[in-house]
């Protein structure tokens, strides 16, 4: 069979976006060996550098269009001011990140036309994992990073094939990811490899990964998931209802020997400033000897300082012992760069921004286990968990995913949530306002949850942590000793196929 031209072109289009098909909810592997196969197909039929450039770019197309068309649902949630701008930007989107694949494709066919010695199969295929692996970092660094749905991703219903993240991160298991994809490109050879690589890798999980134990668990914390819709979460004339709803769900049977009690982001239908009668209100939902931790907006005194998206650590007193400003937002959902030098145009877009928080940090409370605090969109971004200092016992992530609807979104997202705490070898306890809220130990599995557009409550001991992993200890140096480990084949002189 033959493809060139535009036939290629579609095909290269319509394989990624098949293999989006593989990621979280739907899972479908097969797709994924599917996409990956045709992906190192055409790129090894590229007659030049340009051509396989522009098939790599029209395969991310396809795979980022399919994969992120849940933001368009963000656009139509009432008032829905820009819905008409929703599918272009998000086309718009995947025109830009399928340059990535498109460079990862052209790099490698260019370095190939360069030292043909690194034309062999196997040579080949190395070098293309390598590039294809940078690509996604880089992905999920540039213009602020946007590392959503990264190919380790499809190994997402089987928790044992995903503790390799605990040594080389989500892009290291994604470069091993790639090759067993695509090792059919290589021969029956490589097949057998790939298959004997799962095996073991599974195994080798299950072997790592302990019997879930609740007795060596540690403080008991509510989650609370509200279930308000989007479009109703910031009515004026509904909001001390929600709020009562919050605090009602919150004080339900048990309150009393509960030590946190989590909300999701900005649950608070408020503004909260210091000493503001709110507070008040709020430390009803904070057990007697515990914590509220409510995801609210947070202002000071001067409206001139601006607003953060924070979460807040409130006392059964009302006081707020400690916060956490959200650092990594979302561009021209949370803010508009350069919003305050340009304030007349950004107020024509977006309905405002927050400010940046100063950083990454550990809240230490007496009484409850050091956490790691990550608001929402922060939980994609990996080896961006932990700040400086002190280890934490447990990461709280709290997240309002009712932008995005029953989408693929939300279960995506949580995906990336369990990969965190695999990397970072800690347990993680989710609230999200309409779902998915979870308790996911620190082998990323989900203990308890709540799914889609139910309101309730988990009630759950917070999961005991791992030693530091790997991956935890030195973030993306591991992933850096991997690909120099896969790099050295490709270098050697001598016959690899």
């Amino acid at each position: 069979m033959r493809l060139d031209g535009k036939r290629a072109l579609f095909a290269a289009l319509a394989s990624g976006a098949l293999a989006a098909l593989a990621m979280p909810p739907l899972d479908w592997l097969p797709l994924a060996v599917l996409g990956i196969v045709a992906f190192v197909w055409l790129w090894d039929r590229a007659p030049s550098t340009k051509v396989a450039l522009l098939r790599g770019w029209a395969w991310g197309l396809g795979h980022f269009a399919v994969g992120s068309y849940w933001i368009v649902e963000a656009f139509f949630v009432p008032p829905a001011d820009f819905a008409p701008l929703g599918p272009p930007i998000v086309l718009g989107l995947a025109v830009v990140l399928g340059f990535f694949p498109g460079l990862a494709a052209a790099a490698t066919r260019w370095t190939i036309m360069r030292w043909p010695y690194l034309g062999g199969r196997y040579r080949r295929l190395l070098l293309l994992a390598i590039a294809w692996t940078i690509a996604e970092w880089l992905r999920g660094h540039v213009f602020t990073g946007y590392p959503w749905n990264p190919l380790a991703h499809v190994w997402v219903f089987a928790p044992p094939l995903l503790q390799g993240a605990a040594l080389f991160g989500v892009y290291g298991l994604g470069t091993i990811t790639f090759l067993i994809l695509a090792a059919p490109t290589a021969g029956w050879r490589a097949s057998i490899a790939a298959l004997a690589t799962i095996a073991v890798g599974g195994a080798a999980g299950f072997w790592i990964m302990p019997p879930v134990d609740q007795s060596a668990a540690g403080s008991m914390v509510r989650i609370v998931q509200p279930n308000i819709a989007q479009m109703e979460k910031w009515q004026d004339d509904k909001a001390e209802k929600h709020l009562g709803r919050l605090i009602e769900m919150s004080r339900r049977p048990g309150f009393q020997h509960l030590a946190a009690v989590i909300w999701p982001e900005t649950a608070v239908p408020f503004s909260v400033q210091p000493g503001s009668p709110l507070l008040q209100v709020l430390a009803a939902a904070a057990p007697p000897n515990g914590y509220l931790l409510a995801g609210a907006e947070r202002t000071t005194d001067r409206l001139s300082d601006g607003a953060w998206n924070s979460l807040l650590a409130i006392d059964s007193r009302g006081t707020v012992l400690a916060h956490y400003d959200k650092v990594h937002l979302v561009p021209l959902g949370e803010y508009i760069p350069f919003h305050k030098e340009l304030a007349p145009l950004s107020g024509l877009v977006g309905r405002g921004s927050f400010e940046v928080g100063k950083g990454h940090v550990t809240l230490d409370l007496p009484n409850l286990p050091p956490f790691a605090p990550v608001i929402c969109y922060e939980a994609i971004f990996p080896g961006e968990i932990v700040g400086p200092g002190p280890r934490p016992r447990w990461i709280v992530n709290i997240t309002n995913d009712a932008w995005f609807g029953v989408s693929s979104g939300p279960y995506q997202h949580l995906a990336s949530a369990r990969l965190r705490t695999i990397e970072e070898g800690l347990p993680m306890l989710r609230a999200a306002n309409t779902g998915i809220s979870a308790v996911i130990d620190a082998y990323g599995r989900v203990l308890s949850s709540l799914d889609m557009e139910r309101e309730g409550i988990i009630d759950h001991a917070i999961p005991p942590a791992r030693s530091p992993t790997p991956y935890g200890r030195w973030h993306d140096w591991t992933l850096l000793v991997l690909l120099a480990l896969l790099g050295v084949p490709t270098m050697l002189r001598v016959r690899s196929d």
